[in-house]
């Protein structure tokens, strides 16, 4: 995919998610990158998360699309999210050390504290390997705050990755 529409989307470097962690040595480290429409992450998966016969485990398919969703719900909202729920369809097996692509994009913003997202992983070959739908609760700072799940450096290095997406407008 070209790339020239899209900007990276800053991660924080001290960052240990199992998904895009940059700290986290044996995660996914998934770099996202977004335009005012759709977000995605190229990766290959190790082999250390096979399920079997090098298709990778489910579970980390189903992360990958958490990840790129929960991304795409924070960049284009330029809100903060916690999933709500998701629902994953796995279509094809999908391979360990094949290029993947993850991408997500806002299905229907229901409320303001509220988006619905749809994500896919997309193979090699062009071919939709599995899909998802999620719902994301959105938060404002404040509110977050509230939930004493982030502390105030988080929130300030998060509210600055949000802002990026203003870049593009």
């Amino acid at each position: 995919m070209n790339r020239s529409n899209f900007i990276k989307i800053p991660n924080s470097a001290h960052n240990t998610c199992f998904g895009c962690g940059p700290a986290n040595n044996r995660g996914l480290g998934m770099e996202f990158y977004g335009n005012e429409k759709l977000v995605f992450s190229e990766l290959d998966v190790p082999d250390y998360m096979a399920g079997w016969n090098g298709v990778i485990h489910g579970g980390i398919l189903s992360t990958m699309l958490d990840e790129v969703m929960g991304w795409a719900a924070i960049f284009l909202t330029e809100r903060f999210i916690l999933t709500k729920s998701m629902t994953v369809s796995y279509h094809k097996p999908t391979l360990v050390h094949e290029r993947l692509r993850a991408e997500a994009e806002i299905d229907e913003r229901t409320s303001e504290r509220e988006v619905r997202m749809k994500g896919r992983i997309i193979n090699p070959k062009g071919e939709v390997s599995v899909s998802a739908t999620g719902v994301f609760a959105l938060f404002s700072p404040e509110s977050i705050r509230k939930t004493g799940i982030i502390d105030a450096a988080q929130i300030e290095e998060l509210t600055l990755i949000m802002s990026s997406h203003s870049r593009l407008k």
